[in-house]
């Protein structure tokens, strides 16, 4: 499960360079509306992603315990 998380990551990392750069043109000139909308369009993704990051990472959280019990003999 952590392979996934880290790939979901890796996505959302790469959306969000993409998306700092665009806001960066978008600030000089925030008129371009097109721009708005595809930082919008990234920021969804970024969003998904996240999501999929968190399940993840608590689907892990929930196995965890379960194979970290230990039983010892009486």
């Amino acid at each position: 499960m952590v392979a996934a998380a880290g790939v979901w990551k890796k996505k959302r990392d790469d959306l969000k360079a993409k998306r700092n750069l665009l806001f960066e043109t978008y600030a000089k000139d925030p008129q371009n509306f097109h721009l708005a909308r595809e930082i919008k369009e990234i920021d969804d993704q970024i969003a998904e992603y996240t999501q999929h990051v968190e399940q993840e990472r608590r689907a892990e959280q929930r196995a965890a315990p379960a194979g970290k019990l230990v039983t010892t003999p009486k």
